[in-house]
């Protein structure tokens, strides 16, 4: 009887112990063990700056006229100028990259104003970007435009957004191992990265009329991307 009880007594003590030891196993631990991995998620920053290589200038062509038709037949001549003017500017580094028409009736308009207007909008490209100051004065010179916004531009946008999120997920992952280091913890592997908001802002401004203010391109554009990585860690080894 003394024999049997020893073997109770201690078979009682092993199963205490081995229950006190998965008490107060890690729960990263416990999470393996459950099929669970313990992982982090970071989300990351990155810019990157470009020179920009050419400008976007919208100008207007505005024709007004009593009737419909009145506005129509004159703006179809005053555009042909305006087309002809951009036109010659073409060696000089200016390119209409597309154009639009509207023809608005004019509300709220005093008995001697004209009653439609017909408007033909230019967008066009100027390089490079420090003759832009001296290629929009021509424009506005002949008279036709009224102008309207610059914005500026890369020729490489995708690379240089690109290079903004390599820098995003270099961001993520420094957190990402500074936040591992704190909790003792080890990066392993990505488990999965989400792609945030990747942007460029292009220095897009109203110019005012009558333009007569020094034009000048900013040095830099800046693009701005995120990204969120989630990270499976483990115990530091």
């Amino acid at each position: 009887m003394r024999n049997g009880s020893a073997r109770g007594s201690t078979a009682a003590f092993v199963c205490a112990v081995a229950l006190a030891l998965s008490v107060a196993q890690p729960a990263a631990a416990q999470e393996r063990r459950a099929g669970i991995e313990p992982t982090l998620t970071v989300r990351g920053n990155g810019q990157h700056e470009a020179k920009p290589d050419y400008a976007v200038l919208t100008v207007d062509v505005a024709t007004p006229g009593d009737t419909l038709d009145k506005a129509a037949n004159a703006h179809e001549a005053r555009t042909t100028r305006a087309s002809d003017v951009l036109n010659k500017l073409a060696a000089d580094g200016v390119t209409v990259r597309r154009s639009s028409f509207r023809l608005t009736q004019e509300a709220g308009r005093r008995q001697d104003q004209p009653a439609f207007r017909a408007v033909t909008t230019f967008e066009v490209d100027l390089r490079p970007v420090e003759r832009v100051n001296a290629l929009v004065g021509r424009i506005a010179a002949s008279g036709l435009f009224e102008v309207g916004r610059v914005g500026y531009r890369v020729e490489q946008k995708t690379a240089a957004l690109d290079e903004a999120r390599r820098k995003a997920v270099a961001d993520a992952r420094a957190k990402a191992e500074v936040y591992a280091a704190a909790a003792d913890m080890r990066l392993i592997g990505v488990v999965g990265i989400t792609d945030g908001e990747s942007d460029t802002v292009d220095g897009r401004a109203d110019l005012p009329a009558p333009r007569s203010v020094q034009i000048t391109p900013p040095a830099v554009l800046t693009f701005d991307a995120s990204a969120t990585i989630t990270w499976r860690i483990g115990p530091r080894q």
